[in-house]
């Protein structure tokens, strides 16, 4: 018994209100059409997305799964059904569905199960059930079932800005693996079979960042920063880009860089390539120019580790050198130690520890009042309790160096921490009136 072309039936987005139209299926005949299996099994079955707010839209409606190399009947109907007027003419339909079933089978099939059709209460479970019949385990449902979830996050990474994807990409790098792919290819092709134009477009177009991703080389990372250098306003601009991602600027940063001029004077677009190529030589002359001082930083840094190292006072050296216990300061310290417990050094790493814990308090003692309350602020796990639990802490001055901590982040291309910041000083500012 062949499956029927879906019906459409118009319904209003919950969300919006806007009419849609959604392609319905109440029969699926597993062996006639395989495509409509997978449709089911991606959960997308009797779904579509608004065109207007993007809401996902799933219609409530009965459903008859066959399968007869398995002796499957399964029948799902929505409890809303069975609980209104309508639930007689639903079971009046699955009957209707069964009995075709019966006459449709060669007569030397088995046909006692479509007696007695399996019910779901819901369609997960009917889904579930189809998987087991296919010999996928409860293990390997968890494992898929993580999988959508992770392209949910994905696409919702998608949606918001390359660098929200790259985060969600990153936070989930370890199970984008093979399996991954291939559950997300299916969820292309069920979006193509089902109608989903749109849905589909933003799959494939996730597809590609994770192909992208998974390549080895976080292609993704260089595009974003590339854009990003493109759009610098200024040389200032520039210049805190390119350090606050130094980690990103290595030979593939540059082989790409390379490949836009090259791909740009193919395409005979010479202003691009012009723009690109001057680009470039301010970025290689700002990566040497911070490299240069990268190195300094560290030679002054291991200056001020020499003279407190022997220190019969090493709080006071610090305090002296107060204005320089910057970052590097504090890598250079912890990289010393980590070689000095590789080579079973103890006094090293006992006298090292010693001089961490003793910057970290110096550091501390020289804070100001607004500097505590704006560390305090950004260290708390709900940054919107603290505030309203600490109100006295509040003042002009912690509002102004929260909004100032934010602009910075903005100007180096941190657009999430940077906003993130701002809300929290949108709310600290709220106290004050």
């Amino acid at each position: 018994m062949t499956s029927a072309p879906p019906q459409m039936a118009q319904v209003a987005c919950p969300s919006c209100q806007t009419p849609i139209r959604v392609g319905v299926i109440n029969f699926i005949d597993a062996n006639e059409q395989p495509q409509l299996k997978s449709i089911l099994l991606g959960g997308r079955l009797n779904s579509a997305q608004c065109t207007s707010c993007g809401s996902p839209i799933s219609l409530a409606a009965p459903l008859v799964y066959h399968d007869s190399t398995k002796q499957f009947c399964f029948v799902h109907i929505p409890q809303q059904l069975m609980a209104s007027a309508k639930g007689a003419e639903v079971e009046r339909f699955v009957g209707s569905i069964t009995g075709k079933l019966m006459q449709s089978l060669p007569p030397d099939l088995a046909k006692g199960y479509l007696l007695s059709p399996r019910k779901f209460l819901t369609m997960q479970t009917l889904i579930e059930a189809v998987l087991e019949g296919d010999g996928i385990t409860k293990e390997m449902m968890a494992a898929q079932r993580k999988r959508v979830e992770i392209i949910s996050q994905l696409l919702e990474g998608l949606s918001t800005s390359d660098a929200a994807l790259l985060d969600a990409l990153k936070a989930n790098q370890a199970d984008i693996d093979e399996e991954f792919k291939s559950t997300l290819a299916a969820f292309v092709d069920a979006s193509a079979m089902s109608g989903d134009q749109e849905g589909m477009a933003q799959l494939a177009a996730l597809q590609a960042k994770v192909t992208q991703f998974i390549g080895g080389d976080a292609t993704i990372a260089y595009e974003l920063l590339i854009e990003q250098l493109r759009s610098a306003p200024d040389a200032d601009a520039l210049r805190a880009l390119m350090q606050a991602n130094q980690e990103t600027i290595d030979y593939t940063f540059f082989d790409i860089f390379n490949e836009k001029i090259i791909a740009a004077q193919t395409a005979n677009d010479e202003v691009t390539a012009t723009t690109l190529a001057e680009l470039r030589t301010q970025i290689l002359a700002l990566y040497e120019e911070i490299q240069a001082n990268i190195e300094a930083a560290y030679t002054r840094a291991g200056q001020i580790l020499d003279a407190v190292f022997p220190s019969e006072d090493a709080a006071a050296t610090l305090t002296a050198h107060l204005d320089e216990l910057d970052d590097v300061f504090d890598i250079l310290l912890d990289g010393q130690r980590t070689m000095a417990e590789r080579a079973g050094d103890d006094a090293t790493v006992a006298r090292l520890t010693e001089i961490i814990a003793l910057t970290v308090q110096v550091k501390d003692a020289a804070l100001s009042p607004e500097d505590r309350a704006v560390q305090a602020i950004l260290k708390s796990e709900n940054p919107t309790r603290f505030i309203r639990e600490n109100f006295g802490m509040i003042t002009g001055a912690v509002v102004k160096q929260l909004n100032e901590l934010a602009e910075d982040y903005t100007t180096k291309g941190k657009i999430e921490d940077g906003d993130r910041v701002r809300r929290i000083a949108r709310e600290a500012g709220a106290m004050l009136f």
